[in-house]
């Protein structure tokens, strides 16, 4: 797995479906979890690919950000998971000072 040597930005992502767990991520790719945190609805911060990896969950941003995937949808979100985010990209703008800000990606919802 390529490392990456740029880190610019965070790219949050939402399943879109709440009922999926972290286990259902990773069936679905192989076994494989493309991003680098998955955050659960009771707020839980998971561990997907290692951070000083290249990521997959967003060709044009893989190489240069880190990417959080937070299991539902932005519009029904959990406080647990709300806060959890939050902590999430303060510490990650604390290890990763040359994060330029987050990028939101977003399921139809």
């Amino acid at each position: 797995m390529k490392k990456r040597t740029s880190t610019q930005f965070a790219i949050v992502s939402f399943t879109g479906d709440a009922s999926l767990t972290y286990e259902d991520i990773k069936k679905a790719n192989n076994g494989e979890i493309g991003f680098h945190f998955i955050i659960d609805p009771q707020g839980q911060i998971l561990m997907g690919r290692h951070s000083s990896k290249v990521g997959a969950y967003s060709p044009e941003f893989d190489e240069t950000s880190l990417g959080i995937c937070v299991i539902g949808t932005r519009h029904e979100m959990e406080d647990a998971q709300s806060i959890s985010l939050t902590l999430l990209l303060e510490n990650l703008k604390t290890e990763f000072p040359e994060i330029e800000s987050a990028k939101y990606i977003y399921q139809e919802d």
